[in-house]
C-alpha cells in the first residue's frame, strides 16, 4: 500500500517536470567531489610553488615528484574524512527531506 502511494507520488512528480531526489542527491555527491579534487590540488600546488620559491634553481623533476608524493600522503587521510563527512551530510539531508515530506503528504 505504502510502495504504491510513493509510487502514485513518483508518477506525479515527474510527470510534472520536476526532478526526482535520488538525481538531486547524485548531482550533489558529484560536485562534492569535485569540489574536494579542486580544493586537493590548488593545496599541492600551493605547497609545489613555495617548495620551488625555496628552493629557487636547485628543484629538479624528481625532488618536486616527491614533494607532491609526500604532501598528498599527508594530506590524504584528512581529505578522505572530509568527502565522507560531506556525502554524508548529503544523503542524511535527503532522507530528512524526504521523512518530512512524505509526513506531511499523508497526514
Amino acid at each position: 500500500m505504502w510502495l504504491h502511494k510513493f509510487a502514485i507520488i513518483d508518477d506525479t512528480l515527474e510527470t510534472l517536470g520536476t526532478s526526482k531526489e535520488y538525481q538531486r542527491l547524485r548531482n550533489w555527491i558529484i560536485q562534492i567531489i569535485i569540489g574536494l579534487n579542486v580544493y586537493v590540488f590548488c593545496r599541492l600546488a600551493c605547497v609545489n610553488i613555495i617548495s620551488f620559491l625555496i628552493l629557487n634553481n636547485h628543484i629538479n623533476l624528481t625532488l618536486l615528484f616527491i614533494l607532491m608524493t609526500i604532501t598528498f600522503l599527508k594530506n590524504y587521510p584528512s581529505n578522505v574524512i572530509i568527502l565522507n563527512a560531506l556525502i554524508s551530510a548529503a544523503i542524511l539531508g535527503l532522507v530528512l527531506y524526504l521523512c518530512i515530506y512524505f509526513v506531511s503528504y499523508f497526514y
